[in-house]
């Protein structure tokens, strides 16, 4: 992506960043200059915004260097701590485009899903360009604002904020804009210490520490023991409850949705697009397609994922953290909470099948038992609505959700009903 330089007041700002999300908090620095190796780019900047951090890679040789700040990383962090109105309030906003006039006849454009610039996210052009960007995203839905200049109001963007420039960027009292120093792009092979005699220093500690470390080797081993064990007897505990009140081992469903949707991390890994991602019990599946990407900024970032032969798609399969466990209440009669949910999604358009589920078959030479409750399988698709709000419409007693599939800018949630 090519790079644009503007001045605002004294100082100049830089547009057109790479950017990449980051997943070591403790280690920014060293896994963007990673990253910034694998890409070939040799300036960064690290933002941190609300719960996400992400890196915006330039080079040098496309003109930029350690003199410009990051205007994506300037507005992004006003917008942080402001918020935005829509829906009749003055709130947090995660996920929002901008298109925004720079003082060169250029225009800005930014898109932020989920907290995170996507990877082209960060762009100038002409206003026909931006224009043409803006709607085309504006159009794949699911976002909060448009923020965009105020001459862009007549375009018809739902919860559209009039903003410039210049209201998006933190001021003195003078006028001037109020920089923060890590808005400026650093050198990623910068040399900051001498390494040989650090790792000296640490090696001498080492040995002065290694009493201490021992001991707590060993209380960790103890720990872990007893983290198994205590693991095991829960194991034993839910399967009895498996047997006997089969919703008990499954959340409900505001926190199953919840889950699967924090789960929801690499949209764009590498450029890469998102074709689906599956989250069910056990496990988390994704799976892209490059698009203009390459394999190389894939693994940059997933070093895990799966490449398909052709080189055109790949898949990451990783373990999740189930949500805690809903208490085990009492049912409903069938009637009752089937037309429960089925009114509050119909009161908000989302179709809604049920299908009674058949019971297991018995084992060889055993009788079927009859189970004192019925199950019924549903399935409906959320059609843009947050899966968190699905979640408080489908809370019900006896209500569980045991998969989500994000596919197309929409949840496709699939789940229990057990009743009397």
């Amino acid at each position: 992506m090519a790079i644009h330089i503007t001045q605002i007041g004294k100082h100049r700002f830089v547009c057109g960043l790479f950017w990449q999300s980051l997943s070591r908090p403790r280690e920014l620095a060293r896994e963007a200059a990673d990253l910034g190796k694998k890409i070939a780019s040799d300036l960064v900047v690290v933002r941190r915004d609300q719960t996400t951090a992400q890196a915006g890679f330039a080079q040098s040789s496309e003109g930029a260097s350690r003199a410009l700040y990051s205007l994506a990383a300037a507005v992004s962090k006003t917008l942080a701590l402001e918020g935005a109105w829509y829906d009749g309030l003055q709130q947090p906003v995660h996920n929002w485009l901008g298109a925004l006039r720079l003082a060169d006849d250029k225009w800005a454009y930014f898109a932020v899903r989920d907290a995170n610039f996507l990877p082209n996210g960060d762009f100038v052009g002409s206003r026909e360009e931006v224009l043409d960007r803006l709607h085309t995203d504006y159009a794949l839905g699911g976002w909060n604002v448009v923020i965009g200049d105020p001459e862009l109001e007549s375009q018809g963007f739902h919860n559209f904020n009039a903003r410039d420039i210049d209201s998006l960027l933190p001021r003195r009292k003078d006028g001037s804009v109020r920089l923060h120093s890590w808005w400026r792009l650093r050198q990623i092979n910068a040399r900051t210490a001498p390494w040989k005699l650090i790792a000296a220093g640490a090696a001498i500690a080492a040995v002065g520490g290694a009493g201490l470390y021992w001991q707590a080797w060993h209380a960790r081993q103890e720990a872990l023991r007893q983290e198994e064990m205590f693991a095991a007897q829960r194991r034993v505990i839910q399967q009895q409850a498996v047997q006997a009140r089969p919703w008990a081992t499954l959340p409900a469903p505001a926190a199953a949705l919840r889950a699967c949707a924090d789960g929801l991390d690499e949209l764009t890994p590498g450029g890469w697009l998102l074709d689906e991602y599956v989250c069910d019990r056990e496990q988390l599946r994704y799976a892209w397609s490059r698009r203009a990407s390459t394999i190389a900024m894939l693994r940059a970032v997933v070093p895990a994922a799966q490449v398909d032969p052709g080189g055109d798609r790949a898949s990451l399969v990783k373990p999740r953290k189930p949500a805690r466990p809903h208490a085990a209440e009492a049912l409903l009669a069938e009637q009752d909470v089937v037309d429960a949910v089925m009114s509050r999604l119909q009161g908000v358009g989302i179709p809604f099948k049920v299908v009674r589920k058949k019971p297991p078959l018995p084992a060889p030479g055993q009788v079927a038992a009859a189970e004192p409750w019925q199950a019924f399988n549903f399935a409906l698709d959320a059609h843009g609505i947050e899966p968190q709000q699905v979640g408080a419409l489908l809370d019900q007693p006896g209500v569980r959700v045991e998969k989500a599939t994000y596919r197309g800018m929409s949840w496709i949630i699939e789940g229990v009903i057990y009743a009397k």
